[in-house]
């Protein structure tokens, strides 16, 4: 859990120098930042960056979440004339499609803690107290462990 919160605290260093900071919230409630936005999925940005690919992200985002004043496309259209199919089924659907992308998010996670566990001998974390300490290599020898198994249910 440590590695975990020092590897966050880290990536939240970097992004700080990212171009662009997002902020999102999944499925589950957990709150996200990261300097790439989720696919199809409404953000809050919390630095905007000044590239052009940022605008093209916009225009993205606005197409993906239309404002009550736009007129549906007719594809849109088409669908909304379509029959609506059933509520249990689309919401089994959604269910399904979150535990996958959650699924993947802990073998992406797993597979980059392993690989930082495996690469570098001596692993340095924020321990309880504030300060750096050295990780003994029975502990990153369970860590190793259990990452493995994590890749192996998720992946």
């Amino acid at each position: 859990m440590r590695f975990a919160i020092a590897i966050l605290i880290s990536a939240l260093a970097f992004a700080a120098r990212a171009d662009g900071i997002y902020k999102w919230v999944d499925e589950n409630g957990v709150v996200h930042f990261g300097s790439q936005p989720p696919q199809k999925q409404s953000v809050e940005v919390v630095k905007k960056p000044k590239s052009e690919r940022y605008k093209q992200w916009q225009a993205e985002q606005a197409a993906l979440n239309p404002t009550p004043a736009e007129e549906p496309t007719s594809s849109e259209k088409n669908v909304a004339a379509a029959p609506k199919a059933q509520p249990e089924q689309q919401q089994n659907e959604a269910l399904t499609k979150a535990q996958e992308a959650v699924r993947a998010q802990r073998c992406r996670m797993a597979q980059s803690n392993l690989q930082e566990l495996t690469t570098h001998s001596r692993i340095r974390e924020l321990g309880a107290d504030g300060k750096m300490r050295v990780l003994p290599e029975e502990e990153r020898q369970e860590r190793i462990r259990r990452m493995q198994q994590t890749i192996q249910e998720n992946c």
